[in-house]
This record gives structure tokens, C-alpha cells and sequence, in this order.
């Protein structure tokens, strides 16, 4: 069992994590609470943007470098 977050506009769920896992599974859709302006306004500007996009990318992960130098 695993879970995403998505967001429902009146008439569809749209899924706004990545899904990796190719495999059939069932599904329980919750609704957790009803988006506010801001909300809206985050989710636009975030769609707009490829600021996430070096998660998409091993070599960017410099963080993992920073513990690897610190053994």
C-alpha cells in the first residue's frame, strides 16, 4: 500500500505525484479537505515551473555527497 497525493477539480482527480510502481492495484479516493485560493494559486505556479525536475536526476543529489564525505 502506498500513497499519492492529487487534487479534484469538480469533475476528475488529477495525480500530482510520480508513479513509479507499474503494477495493477485497487484504490480508495479520500478527500481531505477543500482547497483554498492560495492553494490554487501554489498549484499553478508550481505546474509552471521545473524547479523539482533534479529530483529526476541521481547526480544532483548533492546532499548524499555531504554524508558520504562526512564518514
Amino acid at each position: 500500500m502506498f500513497a499519492l497525493r492529487g487534487i479534484y477539480d469538480g469533475k476528475s482527480v488529477q495525480i500530482t505525484d510520480r508513479i513509479t510502481n507499474k503494477k495493477r492495484y485497487k484504490v480508495v479516493i479520500t478527500f481531505i479537505e477543500e482547497m483554498s485560493e492560495v492553494d490554487e494559486e501554489l498549484r499553478d505556479f508550481s505546474a509552471q515551473t521545473d524547479g523539482m525536475d533534479f529530483w529526476d536526476h541521481p547526480e544532483e543529489d548533492i546532499y548524499q555527497d555531504f554524508l558520504t564525505d562526512k564518514k
